[in-house]
């Protein structure tokens, strides 16, 4: 082979190997955006109202402040929002199973449940309280030896009125509960107090009152992830954070809660010490 076929075929072969490396390229560029914009599949329980219900007039919609928020996580990620509803007490497991992404559930974080999920930053700060009738009698946790107590599965309430020794029934759904106690089934509930609270501003204004439990500690409540999807937890963060910066989360939190969103742990790290 002489000097200038030669040249010319190591130029063809150059030629042929950048075309392959670039086509190569492109396809990772395309396959990377196309996991990129994977939906982000939801797992909540729509009966914790003000987080997450469903709207009456339209069944297929979820609102709520939690629901908003998630919404408004998956577009700062570039990621379609697809919410599954579930038992409270069945979304642990399809977390973990690989089945959801994500759970927005209204979910408090705890360090027991820390060691089946990972927990985004917290987005919300809670506490337990009693729910119980005008003139019931009920002034403390004392109060309610003896008595039937609703509570609903798989929660912290549920968890501490077991520790506390109490007489339970347990529902799927916080509406359930709150059902059971307007019938006379239950003669108090255990529940978080924004539920609560939006109950006693409802239904229940003027008919039921809010009872502090002074053992119960401030709880977080944040979005659980699968424990080995530390990639994903980044990336929420990251998008709570942005949301933050541009106001975003505090025009939300002002729109469910008319007031001022507070200082909350930037990690679950932070948040479970």
């Amino acid at each position: 082979m002489n000097d200038m076929k030669f040249t010319k075929y190591v130029v063809t072969a150059l030629a042929g190997m950048m075309a392959a490396s670039m086509i190569a390229g492109c396809g990772g560029q395309d396959k990377a955006a196309a996991e990129k914009k994977e939906p982000l599949r939801v797992a909540t329980n729509a009966t914790f109202v003000p987080f997450e219900f469903k709207d009456e007039a339209n069944p297929e919609d979820y609102k709520g402040f939690e629901m908003d928020l998630i919404k408004a996580v998956g577009k700062e990620m570039g990621r379609e929002v697809q919410i599954n509803n579930l038992p409270f007490s069945g979304i642990i497991p399809v977390i973990q199973q690989g089945d959801m992404d994500i759970a927005a559930a209204g979910m408090t974080m705890t360090q027991e449940r820390a060691k089946n999920v990972l927990f985004a930053a917290p987005f919300y700060e809670s506490k337990l309280v009693i729910l119980a009738p005008n003139g019931s009698g009920i002034t403390s946790i004392d109060d309610l030896q003896g008595k039937t107590v609703a509570v609903q599965m798989g929660t912290t309430g549920a968890g501490y009125a077991e520790q506390k020794g109490l007489n339970i029934k347990q529902f799927d759904h916080n509406s359930e509960l709150i059902m059971d106690l307007q019938v006379g089934g239950a003669q108090a509930g255990i529940l978080d107090k924004p539920v609560a609270d939006y109950f006693l501003a409802q239904d229940g204004k003027g008919k039921y009152e809010i009872i502090d439990i002074p053992d119960t500690k401030s709880e977080y409540l944040a979005f659980a992830l699968n424990k080995n999807n530390t990639e994903l937890q980044k990336e929420v963060n990251a998008a709570l954070a942005k949301l933050k910066e541009t106001g975003e989360f505090q025009k939300l939190y002002k729109q469910w809660f008319n007031t001022d969103a507070p200082n909350l742990p930037a990690t679950a790290e932070e948040a479970l010490k």
